[in-house]
């Protein structure tokens, strides 16, 4: 969604338009599920947590100033929000395969790649959870929503060198695991 449109929503809500929000809801419901599903590995957990999510935008959409993109206050809400839940829970390992069907990837791969696919997958999410939760939310942000490191910054409230920083370590840590593990 364009940050124009985002913001006319966010007008509307502000305005009073409350049922508006569900637009908002809509178009970042499935991303901000992945992401968070990526940050706790919990199916039940992560649905919780992106309806917390959603409470916590919408209650404090009057405050949110409208110079940002939505888009990046909504994930800095989420990974806020991931990360407290990690501090609180440290959460046992869950196949990726359990991440509901309606937001997984469809994808037409022959058998034999999807096994190894799936086994470095797996491998790759153990290695997430040895992270700090600092530089996990780092990682997930920078590799799988391709964030740019000023909207990391800016979603995280950290500066662009914290970003640059909190990256590399966790590339170079999960290198480490990776190869300790035999994975590459």
């Amino acid at each position: 969604m364009k940050h124009e449109d985002e913001l006319e929503l966010v007008r509307k809500v502000k305005n009073g338009e409350t049922e508006v929000f569900n637009e908002l809801v809509r178009c970042y419901q499935r991303r901000l599920y992945v992401t968070v599903y990526r940050m706790v590995h919990n199916a039940s957990d992560t649905e919780d947590l992106v309806q917390e999510v959603f409470i916590h935008a919408f209650r404090g959409i009057a405050s949110f100033n409208e110079k940002y993109h939505f888009s990046t206050w909504i994930y800095r809400i989420a990974m806020n929000l991931s990360i407290n839940h990690l501090k609180k829970h440290r959460m046992r390992a869950v196949p990726l395969d359990e991440l509901p069907e309606k937001f997984a990837q469809d994808k037409k791969a022959n058998p034999a790649e999807q096994a190894s696919e799936s086994i470095l997958k797996e491998k790759v999410k153990n290695a997430l959870e040895q992270l700090p939760s600092d530089q996990k939310a780092v990682f997930v942000l920078r590799t799988y929503e391709e964030f740019s490191y000023d909207e990391i910054a800016k979603a995280l409230k950290i500066s662009k060198g914290t970003v640059m920083s909190r990256l590399s370590r966790a590339r170079e840590k999960l290198k480490d695991i990776l190869v300790a593990e035999g994975a590459i």
